[in-house]
């Protein structure tokens, strides 16, 4: 492996890596951190079902459960969630509501479809106009036919993945349905230009009312291989640019997969394909990746500073 051991650190903090980009995407940092929301998949079998959940705290200490349904979302619908979430960061790009016609905003409410005690509606929502073809290119990807329909297909599975919001009671003995939701909804993508609508949890995090992470789309197109763009959508979320942080391999391994290896030929295979993915990132601007000692079991991991 290309990573070196790291050198002993120098008196003083470290200088921090900035880079002025402005090709970021930006989402809520809780989908960009949960296990199993996208992973690597065996394509020549049927695509299961999952049914994943999370804990988090809000701002206002609240303590919350996220659970997700839907049929299982690999990266390239991960790309596509990033490419439309690229779209909707720029402000200029965000359509007022108000300005849609009738018949559109009505089927977007449909699609998310909003249930729950504390209802959200349509008006907590972020819109863009945009078309498959300007989504394939933001991307990374060619407009072919064949991957114009696969970006279609992404759209619909993204559709009809729910999200389910619970705050626990005091007690931990039951749990209330706060609101119920899709990751994004979409209206007349087929047609051309149309529109996409992305959750309240994404919305608030655009918006700077939910923890936001900016992840750098110059970088995650140049990334190679499926396992490199997870981890890379992970680490963004996860890793510091004030201060550098370990975190064993197997972690790694943990958070790309959302799921044990069945035995320790898989697992022993997924660790070299982390510890590749992990030597592509660490050539990155401004990123560094060092192993902590000569095993590769843990690595010291930092970002750069966007601005």
């Amino acid at each position: 492996m290309a990573l070196t051991k790291s050198a002993p650190p120098k008196t003083g903090k470290p200088k921090i890596q900035t880079i002025e980009r402005m090709d970021c995407a930006q989402i809520e940092s809780t989908h960009a951190l949960i296990d199993g929301l996208f992973k690597p998949i065996d394509h020549k079998l049927k695509r299961p079902s999952f049914n994943i959940q999370q804990k988090i705290s809000t701002k206002a200490g609240k303590n919350l459960t996220l659970e997700w349904q839907g049929i299982q979302l690999d990266i390239t619908d991960q790309q596509v969630l990033l490419a439309i979430l690229r779209i909707v960061s720029e402000k200029n790009r965000q359509v007022e509501q108000s300005k849609i016609d009738n018949a559109s905003l009505t089927a977007l409410t449909k699609s998310f479809n909003f249930q729950g005690t504390a209802l959200a509606s349509i008006t907590d929502t972020l819109m863009a106009n945009t078309s498959l073809t300007e989504i394939c290119t933001v991307a990374g990807m060619s407009d072919s036919g064949q991957n114009i329909e696969a970006v279609y297909q992404s759209i619909h599975r993204m559709q009809c993945t729910r999200c389910w919001v619970y705050q626990e009671t005091e007690t931990n003995l039951k749990k209330r349905t706060e609101i119920g939701f899709s990751l994004i909804a979409h209206w007349g993508m087929k047609e051309g230009n149309a529109y996409i609508g992305i959750n309240p949890f994404l919305s608030n995090a655009i918006l700077g009312k939910m923890q936001v992470t900016h992840l750098d789309m110059t970088h995650m197109r140049s990334i190679r291989g499926e396992i490199g763009k997870k981890l890379f959508l992970w680490l963004s979320a996860w890793a510091s640019y004030d201060r550098t942080q370990a975190i064993g391999l197997d972690k790694l391994v943990g958070h790309v997969w959302g799921d044990s290896a069945k035995d320790n030929a898989a697992l022993r295979k997924r660790r070299l394909r982390v510890r590749t993915a992990l030597d592509g990132i660490s050539k990155l601007e401004g990123w560094t990746i060092q192993p902590k000692d000569t095993t590769d079991a843990i690595f010291n991991i930092r970002k750069p500073k966007y601005i």
